[in-house]
């Protein structure tokens, strides 16, 4: 069969416009610069995670891109959320790592919230962590019975970044559960904040750190990372089930009372599956998305990452493919509307 010399002209210019797009996106980042919004202060865990993630991103995006790291502190990881939805232009030169909780507080309907969380571009999670609630043990003692007794006539400083952050959260829960006596005390810019507070005597506990961040920076604060004199004890862990090292800490989960407040319970332990995740504004254009989500599994597989990683303490990194925690993000948002309910009560968001 012959074709015409229109449609032969027309052949012509889709392979022409294909060619010159795979072109653009070969060397996308040629000569450009990638921001990376870090949603926390800086030494926090997900900031040491994602600066060494631009050290080795580079060499695995098309055009070999310089990469900064720019701080983006406060109200939980609120305000860069927000940022990076309604401000940042959709052109694949600024992408964020978020600190959890993104999912949950549009689930509570956090009047903060100014985005929708399944519209983002999801690139990938660095790494799937448990958490734990930590007190220090001048206090709290060393163990969840020690630190009810002793808080009941003297509450407990639970320091925070935002009142509704995915720490918050977990901290009111055991204060639900166990009727441990606590305040949430909020505003400071991001974990490194949090724990210097704690070290100074300015705030008595903390929860939602991330353990695998806990044992690459605070190695002296807990006996189970081997310190003679424990400055903190771990109280209450937040994972599907107890950790080897933690054997004698109860879940969250385990505290819960009643099969309302375990789905509750199990919402904030998933939550975390998703701990230090990256992402980009939506809008974008899916061949550089799909640019973003090859170059973020490229370099958390990168053997010198990897090294560079567990040389910093980081040695239990289960990272996500960006498709993955699109999933994870879908199924979050999904929580009963029962358990909804009481954690908008539980926040005081009712």
């Amino acid at each position: 069969m012959k074709l015409s010399l229109p449609i032969i002209a027309i052949v012509l210019l889709v392979v022409a416009a294909c060619g010159s797009a795979l072109a653009q996106t070969e060397g996308f980042y040629k000569g450009k610069t990638l921001l990376i919004v870090v949603a926390s202060g800086p030494g926090a865990g997900n900031d040491i995670k994602t600066r060494i993630f631009a050290r080795h991103a580079p060499k695995y995006l098309p055009g070999n891109p310089n990469i900064v790291v720019e701080n983006m502190p406060g109200a939980g990881g609120l305000r860069a959320r927000n940022h990076i939805y309604n401000i940042v232009k959709p052109d694949g030169l600024t992408i964020a790592q978020i600190v959890r909780g993104t999912e949950l507080q549009e689930a509570i309907g956090d009047p903060g919230v100014r985005y929708k969380s399944d519209r983002f571009n999801w690139l990938g999670n660095l790494t799937t962590g448990e958490a734990v609630c930590a007190v220090r043990v001048d206090r709290g003692g060393v163990n969840l019975q020690e630190a009810v007794k002793r808080s009941a006539s003297d509450p407990l400083r639970n320091a925070e970044s935002g009142g509704t952050s995915i720490g918050a959260v977990a901290a009111l829960l055991i204060k639900e559960f166990s009727g441990i006596n606590l305040n949430v005390v909020a505003g400071y810019g991001g974990g490194s904040a949090i724990d210097l507070a704690i070290e100074r005597g300015e705030a008595d506990m903390r929860c939602g750190l991330i353990w695998s961040s806990a044992k690459a920076r605070h190695a002296d604060w807990f006996k189970q990372t081997g310190s003679k004199k424990p400055f903190a004890s771990v109280i209450v862990q937040i994972a599907d089930k107890r950790l080897p090292e933690l054997s004698d800490v109860p879940t969250l989960v385990e505290l819960a009372p009643d099969p309302v407040w375990r789905a509750v319970a199990e919402t904030i332990t998933f939550t975390y599956e998703n701990a230090y995740p990256m992402l980009a504004p939506p809008g974008m254009d899916e061949a550089v998305v799909k640019i973003l989500r090859k170059g973020f599994w490229d370099t958390v597989n990168d053997p010198q990452y990897k090294a560079d990683s567990k040389k910093a303490g980081f040695v239990d990194d289960e990272p996500l493919p960006g498709e993955k925690v699109q999933t994870v993000v879908k199924r979050i948002l999904e929580v009963p509307n029962e358990a909804k309910a009481r954690l908008r009560k539980l926040l005081g968001l009712t």
